[in-house]
């Protein structure tokens, strides 16, 4: 059984971090896991037309089209991380999130 996407859960910083992103929630059964896209300031500032496709896709979709490759994997990771070279995965990750709004 796949995860689905159950919310965004808005907009978020990685404590000491120079990015930020969105959160989002994915059930699987009765499991709950949260992820984080995480766009790095650099990528944010820069024209999109210049950055990889997946790190653009990221920011026009909140980072959901990152989060659609990974619905299918048995543990989801806590954090992708989108900047000026791509988007990668961060498989472990101790989170201490910041709302912004």
């Amino acid at each position: 059984m796949n995860w689905r996407i159950s919310a965004n859960l808005g907009r978020r910083t990685h404590a000491g971090v120079k990015a930020s992103g969105w959160l989002w929630q994915i059930t699987r059964g009765d499991q709950i896991a949260t992820v984080l896209i995480e766009i790095s300031a650099r990528a944010q500032s820069s024209d999109p037309l210049h950055l990889p496709d997946d790190t653009r896709r990221a920011l026009e979709t909140d980072g959901r089209t990152e989060l659609l490759k990974i619905l299918d994997w048995d543990e989801p990771p806590h954090v992708i991380r989108c900047g000026s070279t791509g988007c990668s995965i961060r498989r472990h990750s101790a989170l201490q999130l910041d709302h912004h709004c």
